[in-house]
C-alpha cells in the first residue's frame, strides 16, 4: 500500500511541476526585434509636433515600412513633409503599426 501512495505522489508532483506556469525572462521582450544596425534612410511622410512618421528604405539590412521618429533629438534643424533624412537609432525596433525606435539622431540627407 506505501509504495502505491509513493507512485502516485510522484505522479502527482511531475503533473504540478509539468503544469506549473512558470516564464522564461526572454519571453518579456517578444514585442521587441533585435537589430545588428543602427540607422535606416526615409522621407518624412507626416510631422505631428515634435515627433514624425517616417518611411523607411532599406538600409544596412533594416526593414522598410513607416517608423515613428522623435524630431527633438536635433533641434537644431527645422524638418518639413516629405524632407528625406537619416535616423540613427539604438537597434531596438519595438513591433507595432508605425514601428518605434528609439531615436538617438536624425538628420537632412540629400540623394
Amino acid at each position: 500500500m506505501t509504495r502505491i501512495f509513493n507512485v502516485l505522489a510522484i505522479i502527482v508532483l511531475f503533473t504540478i511541476v509539468g503544469c506549473s506556469n512558470s516564464t522564461d525572462r526572454s519571453e518579456e521582450n517578444d514585442n521587441k526585434i533585435k537589430t545588428e544596425n543602427s540607422s535606416f534612410i526615409g522621407t518624412i511622410k507626416e510631422i505631428n509636433g515634435k515627433s514624425s512618421i517616417v518611411s523607411a528604405k532599406m538600409l544596412n539590412g533594416n526593414p522598410e515600412g513607416d517608423v515613428f521618429v522623435d524630431l527633438t533629438v536635433n533641434s537644431d534643424e527645422t524638418f518639413q513633409v516629405g524632407d528625406k533624412v537619416k535616423v540613427g537609432f539604438d537597434g531596438t525596433v519595438k513591433e507595432s503599426y508605425p514601428s518605434q525606435i528609439n531615436t538617438l539622431s536624425v538628420e537632412l540627407v540629400d540623394y
